[in-house]
């Protein structure tokens, strides 16, 4: 059994205050027995991709910013899992939406990238970040298989059969959702891909007003037979659920979705 936080925040304009109360939900998430810590897209700063064509000198770090260096050292101390959302300027100065896992030594584990990069109103993330090309990736650790998905990825459900496919405890994303979006159907793209690959799904979002934008937050864990286990309110909250690997397991095993596959038969590209 694993316990996973998920730490429903609020992101001031100030980076610093932002880091500071990450590093606050790490300590939190530990106290309360938590085994993993999860964050939402872009935990380090407002949510710039609502306008169109700024500059991204103010919300995008480096690999080898302290922010990063403080994490791991969170991590270690406190000796827990992080999976953190950060955008990362990195030597070919383009910037990428990522996800990083830290295990609980504080090594960074795997670092994975939005695949797909979306342009529409309040979503412009086009004129900033520049799509990753690693597909899907599964992050092996001490507190179980994390796969990761950054927001908009999770609109592809070839994205959590690629992760179950890699043998994922959990698939965890990062999303930036406002309460002007179909909250309900973001709850099913979370429970159906749950019931159909028989693992746990995690969406941690935003909270708060900025700009034009409001924040729904209510982010969810979703059980292998895709019921709700947990789900947050409109707030800022640490929201926990314990994740039962072993039955998820077994479930996977008797529903024999996976195992039955005949991937041959579908004409895809």
């Amino acid at each position: 059994m694993v316990r996973i936080a998920c730490a429903q925040m609020a992101m001031s304009a100030n980076m610093e205050e932002n880091y500071q109360k990450s590093l606050d939900y790490v300590r939190r998430a530990a106290t309360a027995g938590a085994g993993i810590i999860c964050f939402p897209e872009g935990q380090l700063s407002q949510y710039i991709a609502q306008y169109a064509g700024l500059s991204g000198d103010d919300f995008a770090i480096s690999r080898t910013h302290p922010y990063i260096q403080g994490f791991c050292q969170a991590c270690r101390e406190h000796h827990i899992v992080g999976v953190f959302s950060l955008a990362l300027r990195e030597k070919d100065r383009h910037i990428y939406s990522d996800m990083l896992v830290i295990d609980e030594t504080g090594q960074l584990v795997t670092t994975a990238a939005k695949n797909h990069i979306v342009r529409a109103p309040h979503f412009y993330e086009q004129d900033y970040f520049t799509p990753g090309n690693d597909g899907f990736l599964v992050a092996p650790t001490r507190a179980g298989r994390i796969g990761l998905i950054v927001c908009f990825d999770r609109h592809y459900p070839e994205s959590f059969r690629s992760l179950a496919l890699q043998g994922a405890d959990v698939i965890i994303t990062a999303v930036a959702n406002e309460t002007s979006e179909p909250r309900d159907v973001f709850q099913w793209e979370m429970r159906i891909p749950a019931f159909q690959n028989s693992l746990y799904t995690v969406m941690i979002n935003r909270t708060g007003r900025e700009g034009m934008m409001d924040f729904c937050g209510e982010s969810l864990v979703a059980g292998p037979d895709g019921s709700v286990v947990a789900l947050a309110g409109t707030g800022e909250e640490l929201l926990l659920a314990d994740l039962d690997f072993a039955k998820a397991a077994a479930l996977r095993q008797e529903k024999q979705y996976l195992s039955l596959r005949r991937p041959g038969i579908c004409a895809l590209p």
